[in-house]
């Protein structure tokens, strides 16, 4: 009898099941996922950039040194070079043993004032009389 009881009680149940949602829920869990992923790409991206822009900014730093430092390497082969370094010598005037310097100096301002003979200055002229001076003297008071 209990087995034909729960047999019958058995065929009566019903399953239970849940309230079908749709695609809503899933979508806004999606959403949720890819907006923390992109969240979490911002700063490595954002580091990324500025570390291009320090990297440029460093290879024309490294650029210019390297120019400067063929330009040192040029002047290191010329101050090798023997008759550039006498040149130099020479041009802050230098002389090799048993040589005569000469220096040409330029024309002083006082030397070609010598040439010319000077002029007397010329004498100054009375000043004008001024107001006062004149109308004293137009009526004979002075």
């Amino acid at each position: 009898m209990r087995a034909l009881a729960l047999r019958a009680m058995r065929g009566k149940t019903k399953k239970f099941r849940l309230p079908s949602l749709g695609m809503g829920p899933q979508v806004v869990a999606l959403l949720l996922v890819l907006g923390l992923l992109g969240a979490m790409a911002i700063e490595p991206t954002r580091q990324l950039i500025e570390q291009r822009e320090r990297m440029e900014g460093m290879s024309s730093d490294l650029e210019q040194v390297q120019r400067s430092n063929r330009k040192l390497e040029d002047r290191i082969e010329r101050l090798k070079d023997p008759d550039f370094l006498e040149q130099r010598a020479r041009d802050i005037g230098l002389v090799r043993a048993g040589e005569t310097a000469y220096v040409v100096m330029p024309p002083s301002r006082g030397s070609g004032d010598r040439k010319k003979p000077k002029q007397a200055a010329p004498e100054p002229t009375p000043a004008a009389p001024g107001f006062l001076e004149g109308f004293l003297s137009f009526i004979g008071l002075r």
